[in-house]
């Protein structure tokens, strides 16, 4: 009774130890566009590993400064992140920050705002400073991520009518990090693995032009940015459909791995381009 008793205790003492490691972001800080004025309230910090080999750095932290909360995991994939899909539909104003945590000269930054038109890409900075870091301040550790950060841009007048941009914001967020690596399948492994026999389906059924069953296949979120787009194909919809068909079919042929991180997948293909997938009740589905 006595060893139960401690066993308890040393778990209470564990949770209690990593709730205070991972607590609820501060950030104090307001984004400008134009003449709109932002207030940014939450932060979220996300490591990813690039276990897969496909981010365009080493290894990537994220950073999202945001008016509202959104999920902790919208911050996780490779590209054309969650939290984008979000600022899409509305659903968050804010900014997402890239970068190598070992190269604080370089940095990509997202601006997290439904596009003024359908279809119209999110408004991206690269930006490179050779002679000092883009951060006033940042401090990473194991658990948290903590800095400052200030930045002013007019446009040029050869924009095409892009606001002049600005943010100042201090934070402290939990850090968090990408689900490990559960599988890493290669040769007949991927081959026969969930998510390429959901590939090999969906080619089918693009080809065959049945949407209903490329919607059965395909997540949530993938289904409403796909309605969205195939609004504006019109009576093109068809064609796309088969040669999207038979780019899939070619591509099938040269999966090297697959990569399966708890409910999230990557297939990778031979010119390093990949597909996603999600598991949504209890089935892989198609995330792209």
């Amino acid at each position: 009774m006595i060893k139960r008793l401690v066993w308890i205790l040393a778990v209470l003492l564990i949770s209690s130890q990593v709730a205070q490691a991972i607590d609820t972001g501060t950030l104090s800080g307001t984004l400008r566009i134009g003449d709109e004025v932002v207030e940014l309230r939450e932060v979220y910090a996300h490591f990813h590993d690039n276990a897969e080999g496909l981010l365009d750095r080493p290894k990537e932290m994220r950073i999202v400064l945001s008016d509202r909360p959104i999920p902790q995991e919208s911050l996780r994939g490779i590209a054309f992140l969650p939290v984008t899909r979000l600022a899409r539909e509305g659903k968050v104003v804010g900014l997402l920050l890239q970068f190598d945590p070992k190269d604080q000269h370089r940095m990509v930054v997202t601006l997290l705002r439904k596009p003024s038109q359908p279809g119209k890409s999110l408004m991206t900075l690269s930006l490179i400073d050779t002679e000092q870091n883009l951060f006033k301040k940042l401090k990473i550790s194991e658990t948290r991520v903590e800095g400052e950060i200030d930045y002013a841009e007019t446009p040029k007048a050869d924009s095409e009518g892009l606001p002049s941009l600005s943010y100042s914001a201090t934070f402290s967020a939990p850090r968090f990090h990408e689900m490990p690596v559960t599988a890493d399948l290669k040769g007949k492994a991927a081959q026969s693995s969930p998510q390429v026999k959901i590939l090999r389906e969906k080619a089918k059924a693009l080809g065959k032009g049945d949407f209903a069953a490329v919607s059965k296949l395909t997540s949530e979120a993938a289904n409403r940015r796909d309605e969205a787009i195939m609004e504006q194909m019109g009576d093109q919809i068809a064609a796309i459909s088969k040669e999207a068909s038979v780019d899939l079919e070619k591509s099938l042929k040269t999966i090297q791995r697959v990569i399966v991180r708890g409910d999230r997948a990557v297939v990778i293909f031979a010119n390093k381009g990949w597909a996603n997938f999600v598991k949504e009740g209890g089935q892989w589905k198609s995330d792209d």
